[in-house]
Formats: structure tokens, sequence, C-alpha cells
């Protein structure tokens, strides 16, 4: 088959034609919906490329790739395109997930073809001072389907996954060892009876405004800014489109003046729903102690009643999560110079 390349700016051009049928059929979560990947593209530190691979014309998957020059920039990134750099492979957005997809089960050999192809295209389309990529979130045995002959394989913080039980709460309780199973149960009965305390579990769009997701949100973000290469924290743009659709859901928890003092968004799927962000006030400023491991109460007990596999406990405090039950999954990010 012929593999040609439509690599697009979010920022100037338009949705490519089926991109959505696209996303769908890869059982993509909303952050890869065109207006979110504009909002990101817009305000995130280096320019966003992004790639839609297609076979005889037929979309069969895509990369998302940020353009890291030799020269970092700060804030708003200017229009021109540096000469060389790196291509960082990576979810916009969203670290539980891969900055490269494809629809369909495709076999392993068809994906290394399609990888290559698609490294050879943009270094054709970038020119020769773009030789270098970074992929991340790389699973066990992955690697070899990443192009290139010379790579460092740098470990990153494992990915949580949590299966969940099809037959109640009580059944993921009797997981956990006792002390943990015992102080969950019991600040979940403490929080439920507490009348200065409300907690809601639902549609993100009838909980909470984007601007409480980014008050929130951008003090989460900044205890993971000493990465390599940190993410810039998600603008309120960004957050007004993700909270306003159909396909996030909040766990918000308020006092009784309505002040929102922790909130979780999970990004709906039909199976593996994945937990993007979870933001509280510290108590010093009128927030609530524990509210982070009653999340997760909240969070299975959703997922349980809404018939979910499991979900995606997204990554960092893994051996928190472990004790909840998840299964932590090797990660890396994998570096192919020149």
């Amino acid at each position: 088959m012929s593999l040609t390349l439509q690599i697009i700016d979010p920022r100037e051009d338009p949705e490519p034609a089926g991109w959505e049928r696209l996303r769908t059929a890869a059982g993509q979560c909303v952050t890869w919906r065109y207006d979110l990947l504009r909002a990101y593209a817009w305000a995130a530190q280096a320019p966003v490329l992004l790639t839609v691979l297609r076979e005889d014309g037929v979309a069969v998957g895509a990369v998302s790739a940020s353009l890291r020059g030799l020269r970092p920039r700060r804030g708003l990134y200017a229009g021109r395109r540096e000469p060389a750099g790196i291509l960082d492979v990576h979810a916009p957005g969203n670290r539980s997930q891969k900055g490269w997809w494809f629809a369909g089960d495709l076999d392993p050999e068809r994906r290394r073809e399609l990888l290559r192809g698609y490294v050879s295209g943009v270094r054709r389309e970038l020119g020769a001072g773009w030789r270098s990529f970074v992929w991340r979130e790389v699973s066990p045995g992955e690697p070899a389907l990443l192009p290139g002959r010379v790579r460092v394989n740098l470990p990153t913080e494992p990915l949580a996954r949590l299966a969940t039980p099809r037959t109640g709460i009580d059944d993921w309780y009797a997981r956990l060892d006792r002390a943990r199973r015992d102080s969950l149960r019991r600040r979940a009965r403490g929080f439920s009876a507490d009348p200065g305390l409300s907690v809601q579990v639902g549609p993100a769009r009838e909980l909470v405004t984007g601007s409480e997701a980014a008050a929130l949100r951008a003090e989460n973000d900044l205890k993971h800014r000493n990465r390599l290469f940190p993410l810039a924290p998600l603008p309120l743009p960004y957050l007004e489109a993700l909270v306003g659709g159909d396909e996030v859901v909040a766990i918000a928890y308020r006092d009784g003046g309505g002040r929102l003092l922790g909130l979780s968004l999970i990004l709906d799927h039909p199976r593996w729903p994945v937990c993007l962000s979870w933001g509280a006030l510290p108590p010093e400023d009128g927030g609530r102690k524990h509210l982070y491991f009653d999340g997760y109460v909240r969070m299975v007990e959703w997922a349980i009643g809404a018939g979910k596999t499991g979900l995606v406990l997204g990554k960092g405090q893994a051996e928190a999560k472990r004790d909840l039950g998840a299964e932590l999954v090797p990660s890396s990010a994998l570096a192919v110079p020149l």
C-alpha cells in the first residue's frame, strides 16, 4: 500500500477530513478531539505537529509531536520553525496515553512499517536538522516497533491500571489490606455524612466550570515541573472546552458555601476511562485532609456502576495506587539520536 502523510499545524489548519471518525474508530479519548488539539497547540511552549497516516488515501493512524528547537522558548511560541531540534512524540495534554495510535488491531510488522514511514516523511518535511526523536510512554515490547538503530531507553514512572470487579465495591475492598480497607470505608462514610461537605459524581459540565478546574489543575501541574521537557499547564480555554463537552466525568468536593475543595477529572471511555487529573485545596487554605484517597473510592464506585473494565489511574503516587489494587505497567521514554 502507498503511505502518505498529512502534516497539520492544529493552530491554523482545518480539521482533517474524517478526523472524528478516525478518533472514534481508534478508541481515543476526548483529548484528541480537534478543537482541544487546537487549544492545546496555541498554548504549548513548542510547536505541535499532528500527522495523519493514510494508506491509499484512507486514514489508518496518527502521531502528535512537539518540535523542541535547540533554543527553548517561553510562553506562546513564535510561528517561525527552528532549523533543528528534537521531535518529542507525546499525547497532547495527557501523560497516560501515547502520542501515536492506529485504527484497528494492526499486526506488529504493519505498525512498524507505518512508524518508519512517519519518521522518514517527517524528516523530509522538516529538514536535515530534525534528526532526533523522543518517544514517550513506551510500553514493554514496543521498542522493537519504533524506528532507529541507536536508542537510549530512559525509564519513567510506571502507568497504574486498576481492573474493576463486576460484582460491586465490596469485592474491590476485599483486594486491599485490612488497614487500607478500614480507613477508606471509615472516611467515605464520614465524608458522606458530613453536612458541611458535598460529594458529587457526574458529567463535568454539570458540576464544575473551566475556571474552577484550571485553578486546581494548575497547582497539581506544578508538582510535575521537574521532568525532561516539562509540559505547560493546561490553559483556561482548553479546560473550558474539555469540561464543557460530553466525554468528561467529574468528582467534585465542595464545602457548605459551594467552594470547590477537590476535583478529579476522568476522560470517559467504553472500557478504560483515564483519570486525567486530581487537584485539591491544601488544608491550610480551607481544604480537607484525605480527599485524595476518598476520590479513588468514588472513581471505583462510578466505574463499577457504569460497567467499565477498569480505570487508567495515570502516573505518579505509584506505591499508593498499587496499595489500592492497581497494576503498575513499566513505561519509558525512548530517545533515538540522529
